[in-house]
């Protein structure tokens, strides 16, 4: 075994030659990436300083990459050479002046360079880099291919812009940055959008908060060298932004399916009065095909393209945070999920599901809880005649039983009779899932698992889960819309600011999304979700058997 496979330093320096090709970088990466586990700097020392060849290894760079991390991970979308490995490649014009670049160890090819070389290459990027690790032994390849250079002349751009969602900052996004970075000569600005506008994409309120991924672009740009005084990042409010407005622009970077915006750009500056921009267009970079042979994949995310959908999508049935411990007196109590989600988000499909994979699956009903907590006689049932009148919400023959189409009306009309409704029922659901979970402890007493309050939310876009509630309950459209826009404001009341369904709301701080543990979606085909759920169960059981055994 390699004795330094044993030690993963935080951070790195992997010092190339500028004759680099796939296949050499391919090999140095799958080395570095058992020898680096969160970010790894890529410096290019001695080599052009032509745009086009900087714009050719950063692609190439960056592709590589992601080639590397989906062959370790054959099985779905991580698209990266570990989960938090984070590749950046330095710019060529950077001057460091302070140790703004971290790194724990520098690795390179003594066939390139010499060991003495190479420690000074590191000291001049980081001067307070200590030469105690490097690393030479590294696998070697002898062909050597230069990344081609170009005429092409970009001597008259100096102010650069660009934009995009920049959710889950990958490889292609990288590429986008970098590439605007190269060009930008006095003044490089990015549009992030802004949440507003993201309401139809894919799985949208899993995409990070525009404050969350505005910080990450600007952490990026300081990483591969960007001087905070020529960048600028800008919440994006329309899909022009500022380059429609001003005439200091001379070059928008782009990729290949942003075209058509980039051409309605330069004819609304046209109109007002602005040259045209050059359009720097950046191509897709490609992941491999997934094999969706049982549909465990939605169709449109089964393409070539690396996107910030698939990413999103393969975060589905992952533990997003740790689960806190409970101290309870009966270590015997069985691990309680809590499954919540909006109406018609298939939180009853999904409990099933997860219930036929295993006999140790429990599920309660909380919904036919609820339904037995204010049946006549009990003390539920008084208590909600009482409050909002029998003649409002009961049949009008004993033992007035209530009518829960009167009761639904009534509440979903006015969030404060809901809010009454739940502070009189709420309490006697728990109740009865208190005597359900003793009952299920009875019979699990032979288990001793450390009990914890992990939180399951299903999300699904506010059309799908309007249109199913239409079909299962009989209602209108208006109807099904006011009652999700009245579950959805009780929500933003208890967390402070979202509902279930608006976009851009993850890691804000006041989002239902942030509460969960797991996330799962049945927006579409049921083998999408059923795949969704055996990862989630299978994750479940191996966590269970870590705390088993370090008990």
């Amino acid at each position: 075994d390699d004795p330094l496979s044993l030690n993963m330093y935080r951070s790195g320096l992997l010092i190339l030659s500028p004759h680099v090709h796939s296949q050499k970088l391919f090999s140095l990466l799958k080395f570095v990436s058992n020898v680096v586990n969160e970010k790894l700097f890529l410096a290019i020392p001695r080599s052009p300083s032509d745009f086009m060849f900087w714009k050719k290894t950063a692609t190439l760079c960056y592709t590589t990459a992601c080639k590397v991390g989906f062959m370790s991970n054959m099985t779905s979308f991580n698209l990266q050479v570990c989960p938090s490995l984070n590749v950046c490649l330095l710019l060529p014009t950077t001057k460091y002046t302070k140790p703004s670049v971290k790194f724990d160890i520098v690795i390179s090819q003594e066939s390139e360079f010499s060991p003495v070389w190479i420690l000074n290459e590191a000291h001049n990027i980081n001067p307070l880099y200590g030469d105690h690790n490097s690393e030479s032994d590294l696998p070697i390849t002898d062909d050597q291919i230069t990344v081609a250079s170009s005429d092409e002349s970009h001597e008259d751009i100096s102010r650069v812009c660009l934009g995009g969602t920049f959710d889950r900052l990958h490889y292609g996004h990288k590429i986008l940055l970098t590439v605007g970075a190269l060009l930008a000569k006095e003044h490089l600005l990015v549009g992030v959008t802004c949440s507003d506008l993201l309401s139809s994409k894919c799985l949208s309120p899993l995409i990070f908060s525009w404050e969350k991924r505005s910080k990450i672009v600007q952490t990026f740009l300081s990483d591969i060298g960007v001087q905070s005084k020529i960048m600028k990042i800008v919440k994006l409010s329309d899909k022009f932004g500022p380059p429609g407005y001003s005439s200091e622009f001379d070059c928008i970077v782009a990729s290949s399916d942003s075209l058509d915006n980039c051409e309605k750009l330069n004819e609304l500056r046209r109109a007002n009065g602005f040259k045209p921009l050059k359009i720097e267009v950046i191509n897709f970079i490609c992941s491999a095909k997934i094999s969706n042979e049982y549909k465990a994949y939605p169709f449109d995310l089964s393409d070539l393209k690396l996107c910030s959908s698939k990413l999103r999508f393969n975060e589905l049935g992952s533990l997003l945070k740790p689960v806190n411990n409970i101290t309870v007196n009966n270590s015997c109590s069985p691990y309680l999920i809590g499954l919540t989600g909006p109406s018609g988000s298939g939180k009853s499909s999904l409990a099933r599901r997860l219930e036929h994979l295993s006999d140790q699956v429990h599920v309660i009903d909380c919904d036919r809880l609820g339904h037995e907590a204010y049946i006549p006689g009990t003390p539920c049932h008084q208590a909600l005649l009482s409050h909002f009148g029998r003649e409002k919400i009961a049949s009008p023959v004993p033992p007035y039983a209530i009518d829960r189409g009167l009761l639904g009306r009534l509440v979903f009309s006015d969030p404060a009779q809901l809010k009454d409704l739940n502070s009189i029922v709420w309490p006697e659901i728990l109740k009865k899932i208190l005597t359900v979970v003793k009952e299920i402890e009875c019979k699990a007493l032979e288990q001793d698992r450390d009990p914890k309050r992990p939180v399951w939310l299903t999300v699904l876009s506010q059309t799908e889960a309007q249109r199913r509630l239409c079909e299962r309950n009989n209602l209108s459209p208006e109807a099904a819309s006011e009652r999700l826009a009245r579950q959805a404001s009780a929500v933003a009341e208890v967390t402070g600011g979202y509902t279930w369904f608006e976009a851009g709301q993850y890691c804000s701080q006041k989002s239902p999304i942030d509460y969960a543990h797991v996330i799962l979606s049945t927006e579409w085909d049921p083998e999408c979700s059923q795949y969704q759920v055996e990862k989630s169960w299978k994750a479940l059981q191996q966590r269970l058997e870590l705390t088993t055994t370090t008990q």
